[in-house]
């Protein structure tokens, strides 16, 4: 491995999230819900990194230099209402947060979609998972 800076990138919305009082007890996994999966509230976390090879990515040196990095947050709760508290708090953590990593010039972190609760039974029992995803660019 020759740096962290994609471990770094992943963790700015994981460390937000579990910096928040009202999701320490939903619970904020990073890719995967343990097994036996817990009981609802929680969040689940996917990271994309990616390095973009044209425009804004590039520098005059030809030389990729922008990271973007991509959250999809998986809110989820035993009903609607509570899948949209969880969304909300992942919301309040995560819109606008500009991170702060050394060697970094990093954007605000913006929102870039949600969808509205949608059932969910691939636990085997019925919870209710709306999903947000929030993005932000760096450049070194």
């Amino acid at each position: 491995m020759t740096d962290t800076l994609d471990e770094t990138h992943a963790q700015v919305a994981l460390a937000a999230l579990n910096a928040n009082v009202n999701l320490t007890s939903s619970r904020v996994f990073d890719g995967k819900v343990p097994d036996p999966t817990p009981d609802p509230p929680y969040v689940l976390v996917y990271t994309h990194i990616g390095w973009p090879r044209d425009g804004i990515g590039t520098a005059l040196t030809a030389q990729q230099v922008t990271i973007t990095t991509t959250y999809t947050c998986h809110c989820v709760g035993l009903n609607a209402k509570a899948a949209r508290a969880v969304a909300m708090e992942v919301r309040s953590s995560l819109l606008n947060l500009k991170p702060n990593i050394t060697g970094r010039s990093c954007t605000p972190i913006k929102q870039d979609d949600s969808q509205p609760p949608d059932r969910d039974e691939s636990t085997g029992r019925l919870v209710m998972d709306a999903v947000l995803t929030f993005s932000y660019l760096s450049t070194g």
